[in-house]
């Protein structure tokens, strides 16, 4: 697989290229009887303008794609969303199929956690959301209590601090990776209640982090599972 670089980008680790990644996506699944037109992709990915490139090509490659997305790429659309999306997934003689991809993002455009704009001067925070909870978290905010004003950032806050405890708080690149550890629990979670003995629900959960580029997005891969009948198998990573 290509494998785009950039300066500083040791910070988040190795990186490949978004369409090289949903290539891969597409033939390791596929043989578990994911296919675009079997299949419904869901995203789970920050609200920013410069997701809107990686959702796009998420399209591309498995259709038009169910959107979970919130401040940061927390999924917080909880078992009334999810039922929604399994209500949108193709019905293949009585199996349903959902590709759901996590993936928090980061900028690398002027140094790790900066962004080029169009239009705006100078750089600019990505992810801005995890850029602010980390300093929310840095001042001792507890989490516990929400803002109905600012939910989601409010719930961020909470979900990074339930998992840290007393725990020191880490750095930007580390912190998106720990944006990527909670979604992925909370939607394996979600994901691994929708079978019913009448409803067969198979899953696919990938999830990294996509890294802006000077001129270009590119990935890391964290993890990838697919359940089928309930048997998880965790996919080897592209070589």
């Amino acid at each position: 697989m290509s494998a785009p670089s950039g300066p500083g980008t040791d910070a988040v680790g190795a990186l490949v290229s978004v369409p090289s990644l949903l290539d891969w996506t597409r033939d390791a699944l596929a043989p578990y009887g994911f296919h675009e037109h079997t299949a419904l992709p869901l995203v789970s990915v920050c609200r920013d303008e410069l997701m809107f490139g990686f959702v796009d090509a998420v399209t591309a490659h498995w259709g038009h794609a169910f959107d979970l997305s919130s401040l940061a790429g927390l999924p917080l659309m909880g078992r009334t969303g999810l039922a929604a999306a399994l209500g949108h997934a193709p019905d293949d003689d009585g199996r349903h199929r959902l590709v759901v991809f996590a993936f928090p993002h980061i900028g690398a455009d002027g140094g790790i956690g900066a962004v080029h704009r169009p239009g705006v001067p100078g750089t600019t925070a990505a992810c801005g959301a995890v850029a602010v909870a980390r300093t929310a978290l840095v001042s001792g905010v507890s989490g516990v209590v929400l803002d109905p004003h600012d939910i989601e950032a409010s719930l961020l806050v909470q979900r990074l601090r339930r998992v840290l405890g007393g725990a020191d708080v880490p750095d930007l690149p580390a912190a998106t990776e720990l944006v990527r550890r909670v979604a992925v629990e909370e939607l394996a979670l979600l994901l691994a209640d929708l079978s019913t003995p009448d409803l067969v629900v198979d899953w696919a959960l990938v999830s990294g982090v996509v890294v802006h580029l000077h001129d270009v997005d590119a990935v890391t891969l964290s993890a990838a599972t697919v359940v089928v009948d309930g048997a998880s198998t965790e996919l080897a990573p592209p070589t």
